[in-house]
């Protein structure tokens, strides 16, 4: 919640939402019971004898007074009074003694100008309920961000395993090409010089795959590292095995920039904030407005007094019967409004010049306004940045299909080498090593064109918003911790 008064209070709301509160404050709309007792012994002395009958008067006096307040959400406010006052006196000239004089009054007063009206009054709880919506929306933009790293974090993974299959089978054909060299070696085809270059060989792409492998290891630390924060020794040595690969889909579904921009305009979780802030600028400025206005208040007081109490024989006045008995008499008095009592009032205040609220509206008008340009280049930039993510997921596929047909013909190259070293016609491996490295490389460049294709997609859905509904994650779910 946030209050403001007349001098001005402002603030930064949660969840990214700006929220200022300066103006009118607005009524408790809250019962307020407020309830006193006053118990008095007073001595007085008494000159006049002859009137009072003593020379001192001795008073008790007991006061009970319970008022119960309402604001109105138009501006107004609704009072309840309940008053009860009891007297004892030594006075023999009283006509009543013990007296009660118990009154109970409705009070009612309204804002006819300045502070009038729902809107004005129900500022606070609109902005609460928008500010609510901002906080729900920055977590759901920190969801939104987990995913994508989780997402990025797989594909790594995804990527790290392929390059562990391709780094097997580049030491598979080493191993077989080393074989091949000493079986060459043996039947005198080849000089033994040939082979420690084989040998060399096998000993590179052992230590690949063991690098690759490593890599691996550390791909599943950071993925569980972001899946859990927990700790739990089953979940750290558990492997994490990808079911899933990275292809290549023959066509890419890209909508036109005018239908990616909706989308973002749509989904994007900072974009709902940015709404909701300057939703709030706008509810807050009714605050400052209606302090231009003059201050024009009415109300009305209804109030229905009684009297009772106790004969007194000494005064020598007979008491009226109407009067004669105890709290029950006076209430009965009240309900039946024997003596009703109305009153009405009018006021207001003509501030002259003003230029306090005219400034406070002012800066509240400016805010806005700056809040408006500033939400203008924030969505151009969005325009900006999903053009450019969506130039690079159309660059990452070329580059995947270019690495692809790479690794082909290199796979094809290999083949020719490796049946020109079969059939003899070749006397040194110099070709064919070099065949397997640039059949390595290949891969290498085919398995990282991929990934990359893996976390342009992933970006894509990022700067659109539509992260979480690609991945079917909810976020009532996220709030619950649990998944359904």
């Amino acid at each position: 919640m946030w209050g403001g008064g007349g001098g001005g209070v402002r603030g930064a709301g949660k969840g990214g939402a700006s929220i200022q509160q300066v103006g009118q404050v607005t009524p408790n709309l809250d019962p307020v019971l407020t309830s006193s007792l006053a118990f008095s012994h007073i001595t007085q002395p008494q000159v006049n004898t002859l009137l009072s009958q003593t020379s001192e008067l001795i008073q008790s006096k007991h006061t009970y007074t319970t008022q119960l307040q309402q604001g109105l959400i138009t501006g107004g406010s609704l009072t309840i009074t309940d008053y009860e006052q009891s007297v004892k006196e030594n006075a023999p000239s009283d006509v009543l003694n013990p007296a009660l004089a118990p009154y109970l009054s409705l009070s009612v007063s309204q804002n006819l100008l300045q502070g009038f009206g729902v809107r004005v009054n129900n500022r606070d709880i609109r902005i609460s309920k928008l500010n609510a919506e901002g906080s729900k929306e920055t977590f759901r933009s920190q969801v939104l961000d987990l995913v994508a790293n989780v997402q990025n974090a797989y594909w790594d993974l995804v990527a790290a395993n392929d390059t562990v299959k391709a780094r097997e089978q580049a030491l598979e054909i080493a191993r077989k090409f080393r074989d091949d060299t000493e079986q060459e070696i043996r039947i005198g085809a080849l000089a033994r010089v040939q082979l420690p270059g084989a040998e060399v060989e096998v000993a590179q792409r052992e230590q690949d795959l063991t690098i690759a492998q490593a890599v691996v290891q550390q791909q599943e630390i950071r993925l569980k590292e972001l899946l859990s924060r927990r700790e739990d020794a089953a979940f750290d040595a558990a492997p994490v095995v990808p079911l899933d690969r990275i292809e290549l889909p023959a066509e890419e579904e890209m909508p036109p920039l005018r239908k990616l921009v909706e989308t973002a305009m749509a989904k994007r979780p900072d974009v709902a904030v940015s709404t909701i802030r300057d939703r709030t600028q706008e509810i807050s400025s009714l605050g400052t407005a209606t302090l231009l206005l003059p201050s024009l208040s009415v109300g009305a007081t209804l109030t229905d007094r009684s009297a009772a109490g106790t004969p007194q024989a000494s005064s020598g006045v007979p008491a009226n019967p109407a009067f004669v008995g105890g709290y029950g008499t006076a209430l009965g008095q009240i309900f039946r409004r024997d003596f009703p009592s109305e009153s009405a009032r009018v006021s207001i205040s003509l501030p002259i010049g003003n230029r306090s609220a005219q400034g406070d509206y002012g800066i509240d008008q400016l805010s806005i306004r700056q809040a408006e340009v500033q939400g203008l280049r924030d969505n151009n930039q969005i325009v900006v940045d999903i053009s450019n993510f969506a130039i690079g997921l159309r660059q990452a596929r070329a580059r995947c299909a270019t690495a692809i047909e790479s690794r082909q013909l290199r796979e094809q190259l290999l083949k020719a080498e490796q049946e020109r070293f079969a059939f003899g016609q070749t006397k040194t491996t110099a070709a064919l090593i070099a065949a397997q490295r640039a059949l390595v490389a290949a891969q290498t460049a085919e398995i990282d064109s991929l990934a990359a294709y893996a976390r342009a997609r992933v970006s894509l859905d990022q700067v659109l918003g539509q992260t979480l509904e690609v991945n079917h994650v909810v976020v009532d779910d996220a709030l619950a911790g649990r998944l359904k």
